[in-house]
C-alpha cells in the first residue's frame, strides 16, 4: 500500500513539473513566425508619409524563467517611425526601435536588480545593444477580421542580424493624417532569432536558472 502511495505521489509530482515545463509562460499568443517576405513599398500620388511618433509610443516586453516563474518586464522606445497611408488603408510601415533605452519595471527603481538585468539584457548574451543598436519592423501586409482585434499584422522582424517574419494581431486605427495600433499581448521563441542565453534545456543549467524560449511584446503607438 505504501508503494503504491509514493508510486503515485511521484506520477503526480513528475505530472506537475510536465506541466510547468510545457505550460506558456503567459507571454502572450505566439505570433506566427516564418521566413522573411519581401516588402512592396506602395507609393501613389496621394500618399501620405506619417512619421511624427506622439508620446506615450512604447513596446512593452515581457519574460519569464521557466514555467512562468520569475516574471521580468520593462520597456523599449521607439526611434523613428514612417508610416504610409493610402486612401485611408496602412499599405507601409518601417519602425526603428532603440535596443539602448530599453528599461525593467520589474524591479525597484534604484535597486541593484534592476540595474544588473538591464544591463544583462542589453549584452552580448542577449539584445547586444552595442553592436546592434536598433530592431526593426517592416510591414509586409494588413489583414481586416473580426473579434476583439480588427487586423492581422504581418512584418519582419528584424532582431540583431537576423529577419523573420511575424504575424499577430491589432486593432487599428487609420486616417489620412493619423494611424494608431495597439497589439494585442503576443510572443515570439527568441531562439529563432538566435537568442539562446539559457534556453530550456541548457545543459549544465540548473533548472531555476533557465529562461522561457518566449519573449512577449504589446505594441501600442501613435504615428501623424
Amino acid at each position: 500500500m505504501n508503494n503504491l502511495l509514493k508510486s503515485g505521489k511521484v506520477i503526480l509530482s513528475l505530472f506537475i513539473i510536465s506541466l510547468m515545463l510545457s505550460s506558456c509562460a503567459n507571454n502572450g499568443e505566439k505570433a506566427k513566425t516564418k521566413e522573411a517576405e519581401k516588402v512592396t513599398e506602395v507609393k501613389k500620388e496621394n500618399t501620405n508619409t506619417l512619421n511624427k511618433i506622439e508620446s506615450g509610443s512604447v513596446v512593452k516586453w515581457r519574460a519569464s524563467h521557466l514555467g512562468g516563474v520569475q516574471k521580468r518586464f520593462g520597456n523599449v522606445f521607439i526611434k523613428s517611425a514612417s508610416i504610409s497611408v493610402n486612401d485611408g488603408k496602412l499599405s507601409n510601415a518601417k519602425v526603428l526601435i532603440d535596443m539602448n533605452t530599453l528599461t525593467v519595471e520589474s524591479f525597484p527603481k534604484g535597486s541593484d536588480q534592476k540595474s544588473d538585468l538591464t544591463g544583462h539584457l542589453k549584452s552580448g548574451d542577449f539584445f547586444d545593444a552595442k553592436n546592434y543598436p536598433y530592431s526593426k519592423f517592416e510591414l509586409t501586409s494588413v489583414k481586416n477580421i473580426s473579434g476583439e482585434y480588427n487586423s492581422e499584422i504581418t512584418g519582419n522582424l528584424t532582431i540583431k542580424d537576423v529577419t523573420k517574419s511575424i504575424t499577430f494581431k491589432a486593432n487599428l486605427d487609420v486616417s489620412d493624417n493619423s494611424v494608431t495600433i495597439k497589439s494585442e499581448d503576443f510572443s515570439i521563441d527568441r531562439t529563432d532569432w538566435g537568442l539562446k542565453y539559457h534556453v530550456e534545456g541548457t545543459v549544465g543549467v540548473p533548472v531555476n536558472y533557465l529562461i522561457s524560449n518566449d519573449i512577449g511584446f504589446t505594441i501600442i503607438m501613435t504615428v501623424k
